[in-house]
């Protein structure tokens, strides 16, 4: 039972983070999601971190599984790939889905080294 109220908990604080730094992408006045791109690859480095550094299987829910997987955003991701696709921006459209996946695998294999 302790294991779904981690992942929760975990989950809701960086969903509460990643809400927090969204709310930031206004104010930067750039027209492109790179607060996104940055809390996914940062997030990737972070599992990274954590899968090869925690051996405890709790803590791991905690932090891997809950705080990471509230952080980092696949549907938000997605959301905004759709809609500068539908903006036909396709050439902005194009270098969010690169970086977000390349930076998210090597932000992933940099962490594990860490």
């Amino acid at each position: 039972m302790i294991n779904p109220l981690l992942v929760g908990f975990g989950a809701t604080i960086g969903a509460f983070l990643r809400n927090e730094l969204t709310l930031q992408q206004a104010k930067l006045k750039i027209d492109f999601p790179i607060v996104t791109l940055f809390i996914n690859i940062f997030g990737a480095i972070l599992l990274g971190i954590f899968t090869a550094q925690i051996h405890n299987g709790a803590i791991l829910l905690l932090l891997g599984t809950g705080f990471c997987g509230g952080f980092t955003t696949f549907g938000t991701f997605n959301m905004e790939l759709s809609q500068l696709w539908f903006q036909h921006r396709l050439g902005r459209c194009f270098l969010y889905f690169v970086l977000t996946y390349i930076f998210g695998i090597l932000g992933f294999i940099v962490g594990i080294h860490i």
